[in-house]
């Protein structure tokens, strides 16, 4: 009998300490969750947020005969993005806050990259607040180059995590397969290829 209550004094202080363990374990498996949850989450809002940039491009196509005539193309790099791609921002993807040539109230102020290190960002072209809540800086398709930029997937909410909430992105250059000068009066272009 004197046994068997050692045995189960033993079995009885092991199991505040199996408790614990489980808990634990329990925590750190529900927080790895939640994190990889938060950033399929920001995946998922970047991805439609391109997207719903490649429709407003596909949209203003059917506003503008010619592309290389439109909002987002310039032959040179410009020091005032207000027409491009400024325009196109405000008119075809809609704002609720336009920023100009710099990132303004539209970004967060600080961000950081994953390791905790600060990030500063080049906010460069025309940035906005977009209706649905992202912050963006774009340039326009500079001659070949593809359109390039920078969204903020919260607008000025956290994390302010380069590589999670803020990216860059480009979207595919089109191709003319002309000369400017040939055919400047006749507003219609034959794209070899389009941005997506």
């Amino acid at each position: 009998m004197i046994i068997n209550y050692k045995r189960n004094g033993i079995a009885n202080s092991k199991a505040p300490l199996l408790i614990t363990i489980a808990v634990v374990l329990f925590i750190a498996l529900f927080l790895g969750a939640v994190n990889h949850y938060k950033n399929k989450t920001l995946n998922l809002a970047y991805e439609n947020n391109i997207i719903r940039l490649q429709d407003a491009i596909t949209a203003m196509d059917a506003t503008w005969s010619d592309y290389f005539h439109s909002p987002l193309f310039s032959e040179k790099k410009l020091t005032d993005y207000s027409l491009r791609p400024g325009k196109f921002l405000q008119e075809i993807v809609g704002v609720s806050q336009y920023c100009g040539n710099s990132n303004g109230d539209c970004f967060a102020k600080k961000y950081k990259y994953e390791n905790g290190q600060p990030y500063t960002p080049k906010f460069e072209g025309a940035c906005a607040k977009l209706k649905n809540g992202p912050s963006i800086c774009m340039l326009p398709q500079i001659k070949d180059e593809n359109i390039k930029g920078i969204i903020d997937v919260t607008g000025t909410d956290g994390p302010n995590v380069y590589g999670k909430d803020l990216r860059t992105f480009e979207i595919k250059a089109r191709i003319r397969n002309y000369s400017p000068e040939d055919d400047e009066n006749v507003q219609s272009v034959n794209v070899v290829n389009g941005p997506y």
